[in-house]
This record gives C-alpha cells, structure tokens and sequence, in this order.
C-alpha cells in the first residue's frame, strides 16, 4: 500500500513521479525560470499601475443572502471573492477580467442551517455519508461533517503588504461537535485572493490529548461552459476508487471527461506532483497538505487526495438545491485528505490542506 505521507527531501521528489510539465531538464527550467521572471516583472509592473491610478485591495464585512453574514475581498486588479461565514463557504470568486471561475447554484439555501450548494464547501471531519472507522464519530452527523454548517468566526481580515486581501477563520470544538466527535480541534481557514489566483488553506489542529485521524476536503465547484466538453488533465495512471462501481481502477487517459454521472476519488499517493489543468476552461488547481509540529515545523508533506464529481441529470433532478440543468455548468475537482492510509495527527501537531486556484485569462 502506497502511504500518502512523503518525507522531505529535495524539493523535485516532494510527490512521486513528475508530469511532463514538471520535467527537471536544464533547458525548461530555464524556460521556468525566464518565464517566472517576466511574470513576476508583469506583476510588479501591474502593482505599480495599480498604484499609480489609485486602484486599491479592500476587504470589508457585509450582509448577503438572506441577512447572511459575509465577507467581500476585492483586489485591486478587479478580481473579487465572497465567503460567508456559514461554513466559512467561498461562494464566488470573478477574476480581474470579469470570468465567474466558481459555481454556486441559483438555487442554493442561504438559512444559517443547511450547507450552500456550490462555491468550496469546506468538509470536515469526514467525507461523504458515513465516516469510517478511523474517524471515530459517536453519533450521526448530515453528510460531509459539521464544518460547513457550523458559524465560523473571523479572525482577521485584512490587505497584505503586497496587496492581497486576506480573510482568516476559525472553529474550535464545542459540546455539540464532540457530541458527535469526541475530540478537541481548531480549524483555521485562510483565504487569500491576489490578482492572478484565489489560495485557501485549512489547518487542522488536535488540541486535544490523544491522536485523531479526520477526513478533509475542499469541495470546489468550478464553473464551465459546458461539462460534456471539459477535460481535466494531471491524473492519468493515478488510482481511483470508482463511487459508483465499487471497484478500484487505474486510470488510462490522458484526461477525464464526463460522460454521465462521475464520482471518484483518486489517490494522491499515486497522482503526478502538477497542477491539475481544466481544459477548455483555462483552470488550473494546484493542492498540496502537510504536517506540522507544534512549533510549526514541517515534517512531511503529504499528497493531496482528488475528488472528480458531477451529478449528471438524475442525480442533478434529485437534489433540492441544485439546478437541473446545473450538472452542465459545474465540475467539481475536490482536493482533500480522505483515504484509509492518511495520516493521524498527534496531540498539539496540525495537518494543513491547501490549493491554490489560477485561471488563465
């Protein structure tokens, strides 16, 4: 059994096998490095117009949906981002050119109580209807865990010296989470929103006195054009765990396309370390995870599991909260830490999960 966790060492063998578009030959990291400079150089040139014509990064609290509280990032550049504290849930997320990169369905439920339909749900302690075993759960809790349905508090909120907008969130364990699972936690979400990309990252920390093993995720929606043309390339001779079927397969295309109703869970011990690109999107979505020690140092970097999910029409039709049609206007490319062989996370340890979410405009 492959282990999802990956010692370190240098920084090419951080997650197994490499991807043409991670090929070390001298001549394309120096291409890398030319074309990292002239971004970087763009960047920097941008910033200095930004600041020149007065264009400013605000972060600010608001009310949305149904007297919902939530908070609005707007870049400098016109890129903007919306999270709400329910769930600490990223609803929407528009790029400086103006493209919706996330999906959130018309019909989502903003009450304070049921999950939101779309944008990244944040999912935890476990993953899908029933935890298994390592989890430890005591009592039923509604699918995915009680993260996204719990109100979250803000911790900061604020502009980055390099013009960011940065909003951070918290959830602590209380009575009635360890009526459910009984052990004692602090989850810190960041999410940071720059000109060219969207980064959010969960730490989980065992506050506790004995080891816990939860599950985690991050549920993006990625907004499409249409999902029967989609293909979302970075997976190929990775192993899934088909959903649908039960069985475990490896998987032989190039890239994954939908052709009916797709839910699969593919392991990142055995994934390619690059990003993973949806065409003909222009997305990419890079996720890593890692464990710290108390004191903050790494101590291994883990490889981040990938959830492919779209409901197709039936599965669409059934849902409450979902459009009917939405199924084609939506492909989830989940990120998380779900398999049976993750890692456990000692007293006073964290584990952290991270993506970081790019299009190309």
């Amino acid at each position: 059994k492959k282990s999802h966790r990956r010692p370190l060492g240098r920084q090419g063998d951080k997650q197994g096998s490499r991807c043409d578009s991670c090929d070390t030959s001298a001549d394309l990291q120096q291409r890398n490095r030319a074309k990292k400079q002239a971004t970087m150089a763009s960047k920097l040139d941008r910033l200095a117009a930004m600041a020149r014509d007065g264009a400013k990064s605000t972060v600010a609290e608001a009310t949305g949906a149904n007297g919902q509280p939530k908070v609005i990032l707007e870049h400098g550049s016109g890129a903007l981002a919306e999270i709400y504290a329910h769930g600490a849930t990223v609803t929407r997320y528009r790029s400086p050119g103006g493209r919706e990169v996330l999906w959130t369905s018309s019909i989502a439920v903003f009450d304070g109580k049921k999950a939101i339909r779309g944008g990244i749900p944040v999912v935890f302690p476990f993953f899908g209807p029933n935890p298994d075993e390592r989890v430890g759960t005591i009592a039923e809790c509604p699918q995915h865990g009680f993260a996204r349905t719990s109100r979250w508090s803000i911790a900061d909120l604020s502009v980055t010296s390099e013009g960011g907008c940065k909003v951070v969130f918290q959830l602590q364990d209380s009575e009635a989470t360890r009526g459910i699972w009984p052990f004692a936690f602090k989850l810190t979400y960041e999410v940071v929103l720059d000109e060219d990309s969207l980064a959010t990252s969960l730490t989980i920390t065992n506050s506790g006195e004995r080891e816990m093993a939860p599950q985690c995720l991050l549920h993006t929606y990625l907004n499409v054009a249409d999902s029967k043309q989609v293909m979302i390339f970075g997976l190929e001779e990775s192993e899934y765990a088909d959903k649908l079927t039960g069985k475990t397969e490896q998987e032989d295309m190039p890239a994954i396309q939908f052709r009916g109703e797709t839910d699969r869970i593919y392991s990142g011990a055995s994934r390619k370390a690059c990003p993973l690109a949806v065409r003909p999107e222009g997305v990419r979505v890079d996720a890593h995870g890692a464990l710290l020690e108390k004191d903050g140092t790494v101590t291994a970097e883990i490889a981040a599991d990938v959830v492919i999910w779209n409901p197709h029409v039936n599965k669409a039709k059934a849902m409450g909260d979902f459009d009917d049609d939405g199924w084609t206007a939506m492909a989830c490319v989940e990120p998380g830490i779900v398999a049976s062989d993750r890692t456990d996370i000692a007293p006073g340890a964290s584990l952290v999960l991270s993506q970081t979410i790019a299009p190309e405009d």
